[in-house]
């Protein structure tokens, strides 16, 4: 995976989620649906939201590539024996018929 080629696909992304929503709030805020006190809040968490996603893929690209081959074999087979722990098993059959 290129790490340039990424982070601007995923900046590009955030940066049309982030318009949508301002959209929606200021929306919200000509229809009545928001109150006006209430949209300082709203633009408030969706900046906040929208900072913590651009941090948060450069932090975990930067841990993944100083970890050596071994430690990313071990996380990667961490994270398989969690998803396939927590992922739902079939359900039993009821054996009483009547």
């Amino acid at each position: 995976m290129n790490g340039p080629n990424f982070m601007h696909g995923w900046i590009s992304l955030l940066g049309l989620l982030t318009t949508i929503a301002i959209i929606l709030t200021a929306f919200g805020l000509m229809l009545g649906i928001v109150k006006p006190a209430d949209t300082i809040k709203r633009l408030g968490a969706i900046i906040g939201i929208v900072i913590a996603l651009m941090l948060i893929p450069g932090i975990l690209m930067g841990a993944w590539s100083s970890m050596s081959f071994w430690q990313q074999v071990g996380l990667v087979a961490i994270g398989i024996t969690v998803w396939q722990w927590i992922r739902p098993r079939g359900r039993t059959r009821n054996a009483k018929h009547d």
